[in-house]
C-alpha cells in the first residue's frame, strides 16, 4: 500500500521595512523635596502633597490627597508622593538616625 503525500503551497514571505523609533537622549530624572523622618513616621502608608517642600495636605488616596491640596494652594505646583510602608524606608534607610 502506498501513501499519497500531500503537499502544501507555501506562500511567499513579504519583506518588512523595519522602522526606528527615536530613542531619548537622556532620561528625566525626577526630583523630590526632601521628607524630614519625623514627617515619613506620621504619613506612613498615605500618600501626601508636598508645596515648596512642606507637606500640605495627607490622605489614604491620591484623588483625596490632590483635592485637599489644590483648596489649599489653587495657584502652587502640587506634587504628589506616596510614603511607603515602615519596612521598607527602614531598608531604604530613610529612618536611620
Amino acid at each position: 500500500m502506498r501513501f499519497k503525500i500531500q503537499k502544501f503551497w507555501r506562500k511567499e514571505k513579504k519583506e518588512v521595512k523595519k522602522i526606528e523609533a527615536p530613542r531619548p537622549e537622556k532620561k528625566q530624572e525626577r526630583e523630590f523635596p526632601d521628607i524630614s523622618p519625623a514627617e515619613l513616621r506620621r504619613n506612613v502608608g498615605k500618600h501626601v502633597a508636598i508645596v515648596d517642600g512642606k507637606i500640605v495636605a495627607a490622605a489614604k488616596g491620591a484623588k483625596q490627597t490632590l483635592t485637599k491640596a489644590k483648596d489649599k494652594y489653587p495657584s502652587k505646583k502640587i506634587t504628589l508622593r506616596y510614603v511607603a510602608n515602615e519596612k521598607l524606608l527602614l531598608k531604604c534607610g530613610c529612618l536611620r538616625k
